[in-house]
């Protein structure tokens, strides 16, 4: 049986499995009480909130970081090729689009469109796929027979 101090024990749902214990100094653990009681929170969900803050913070960071160096890598090289007097030519600028696809959503299409990859005419009811990208105004489709040859 484990001691509980006089308290009614915590539903095992609400126990947390593991503990973290550090040595801060006395200005940061002043600081860290003031902005828990400012919270009306205690300390510790304080610490635990800031913590998943924190790293969520850094992921968009590294997210958006990523995106942004794809975004500038493909205008640099369309860049260099104008600034060497080249145009890219068509397959260049597929591969560009392709490459910004993050994934593939199969779909029937609505609209007529055609085909990135081999110019096809997608009709309204006919089976696609749709480019899902960073760029939401910039639409790419694939046929059944161009999504098989990725």
């Amino acid at each position: 049986m484990t001691n509980t101090r006089g308290r009614k024990p915590s539903k095992t749902e609400e126990r947390k499995s593991r503990v973290i214990q550090t040595r801060v100094p006395q200005d940061l653990e002043d600081t860290l009480k003031d902005a828990a009681e400012k919270q009306r929170m205690t300390v510790s969900h304080f610490i635990r909130h800031v913590l998943e803050d924190t790293f969520n913070l850094v992921d968009g960071i590294v997210h958006d970081g990523s995106t942004l160096m794809e975004n500038a890598s493909r205008d640099a090289k369309r860049l260099a090729a104008r600034a060497r007097g080249e145009e890219l030519n068509e397959e260049d600028e597929k591969q560009i689009l392709l490459d910004e696809v993050d994934a593939w959503q199969d779909v029937i299409v609505n609209k007529p469109s055609s085909c990135l990859g081999c110019n096809a005419e997608l009709k309204r009811g006919a089976k696609a796929y749709r480019g899902l990208g960073a760029k939401a105004d910039q639409v790419v489709w694939l046929c059944a027979t161009c999504i098989e040859n990725l």
